[in-house]
């Protein structure tokens, strides 16, 4: 079964907290639908969303996707229709959701206020990257059939996620298997920069989340099997 890792690189100044958080063996999880602000809406192409400050990844251009919730997409042209991509904008979503929800139920309660001022902004800071550097590879453990891309920190090895921490960025395989993870990192590194009592280990904590489905079938996918519509 393939990995998922985070990159570390250069804290953004804004982080000025340590993230604990190791890379660990994620099980593949893959999408379905679900509701973000406005669940009608769909993904908004990043042209015409409202210009605001974003901690992008380096090279930050071509993003081209925004889900409803906000979050810029870089899709390497790898969702062909448009229902793909509302799928796939949707499926961000849900995970960001489901992220969301486990923060509000481990944080002190002390400091729930302050993290649900903070929570919505997250979103508009976060970039995700579906990677197009993947191949079909065969899981070590389940011996399915998966995606994955060549890890940076295990020469040889390949990871379903990865993350950099500097930058709020994701790359994830077009299965999305691995991003409730790497996303729960990245969460934990914006709330650590603007409170000093959170946790920060939400990378581990936030770990036995579901996982989903596309609302078509991206097989090859060990999640296409395992994971909820």
């Amino acid at each position: 079964m393939a990995s998922s890792e985070r990159r570390v690189r250069l804290r953004h100044p804004l982080m000025n907290a340590f993230c604990a958080g190791i890379a660990v063996v994620v099980a593949g999880c893959a999408p379905g639908a679900g509701p973000g602000g406005n669940p009608e809406a769909g993904p908004a192409d990043a042209s015409s969303a409202s210009r605001q400050p974003r901690y992008l990844a380096p090279g930050g251009e071509g993003y081209d996707l925004i889900t409803p919730m906000g979050i810029s997409v870089r899709t390497n042209d790898q969702y062909k229709t448009a229902a793909q991509r509302r799928a796939a904008a949707a499926t961000i979503d849900r995970y960001w959701r489901d992220v969301r929800k486990c923060v509000l139920e481990v944080v002190p309660p002390g400091d729930v206020t302050i993290v649900q001022k903070l929570l919505p902004e997250f979103p508009q800071h976060l970039s995700i990257e579906i990677a197009s550097d993947w191949k079909i590879i065969e899981g070590p453990v389940t011996h399915r059939q998966q995606q994955g891309f060549p890890s940076l920190r295990q020469p040889g090895a390949y990871v379903t996620a990865t993350r950099e921490e500097e930058a709020l960025y994701v790359k994830v395989v077009p299965e999305l298997n691995g991003l409730g993870r790497q996303m729960s990192g990245e969460l934990n590194l914006w709330l650590s920069g603007n409170t000093n009592t959170l946790p920060t280990d939400l990378s581990n904590v936030c770990v036995a989340l579901p996982c989903y489905r596309f609302a078509y079938d991206n097989a090859p996918s060990q999640a296409w099997q395992d994971c909820r519509d």
